[in-house]
């Protein structure tokens, strides 16, 4: 069970003995105090891009054995003036993996984030991560090496790349409008990876990391995962930055 605690005791909490007055006075102040950590806590969450300061490149070590998977950080396409000066900022980047590992593979792009979020000079806020595809996912978990197979496996379980799928079926699928070369082309290059399709929804594609004292609010032993499942291919991450930059 969820427990909340608070600094502040409500009604109900009042010692034996206590008035109702000093009851009601007790609750108000609670209410009073909720809300204004909640007008506080209120941030925007979208907004114009701007350009990174800075790229960064690292190499992720939780590819399958033999494999190794580089990420890059690229700035903006958007050329458009940013915001007016104000001690609210909003910057996108984008993180571009020139090619994932074969089938399901899981990629830590932690530091690839956190170095965004210097570079910003992020000190609170909220880091909001979009994987721009519909066959992968992120999650977050641990980096370590046996897990990350653990759940490659499990994934592979949950939905069989070999099980009958309705969006596998080629041949009763329509090409998309003007597909140069027409139906056949466009049947040579389309993956049968419906299973792909299915772990996608189910794992989710954004997730939002608080950021405090311009850092991650992180766990130990959390890391932010971009979840591959139908690679190889070349994959790009939307990482949006959102709150108050140090003047």
């Amino acid at each position: 069970m969820l427990k909340v605690s608070s600094s502040f005791s409500a009604a109900n909490s009042a010692p034996a003995g206590a008035t109702r007055s000093t009851a009601a006075a007790s609750t108000a102040l609670l209410s009073k105090t909720v809300a204004t950590s909640r007008t506080r806590l209120r941030l925007p969450c979208s907004g114009p891009r701007t350009t990174m300061l800075a790229s960064a490149l690292s190499t992720s070590t939780s590819a399958p054995p033999g494999t190794s998977t580089t990420v890059l950080v690229t700035p903006s396409s958007s050329t458009a003036a940013g915001p007016a000066p104000s001690s609210v900022t909003y910057k996108y980047h984008q993180l571009e993996i020139p090619q994932t590992p074969p089938g399901i593979a899981l990629i830590d792009i932690t530091p690839q984030i956190r170095e965004l979020v210097a570079q910003a000079g992020l000190q609170e806020g909220c880091v909001h991560v979009l994987s721009r595809h519909t066959t992968t996912a992120l999650t977050i978990n641990e980096n370590e090496t046996r897990l990350l197979d653990d759940v490659r496996q499990f994934l592979s379980r949950l939905a069989p790349a070999g099980d009958p799928y309705l969006h596998n079926d080629l041949h009763l699928r329509p090409a998309p409008d003007n597909w140069p070369g027409g139906w056949a082309a466009w049947a040579a290059q389309e993956p049968r990876n419906a299973h792909s399709h299915l772990l996608s929804m189910l794992l989710g594609n954004t997730l939002t990391v608080p950021v405090t004292e311009g850092k991650l609010a992180l766990g130990t032993w959390q890391s932010v995962l971009l979840v591959e499942l139908d690679g190889p291919r070349p994959r790009t991450v939307g990482v949006q930055l959102v709150g108050h930059a140090a003047q």
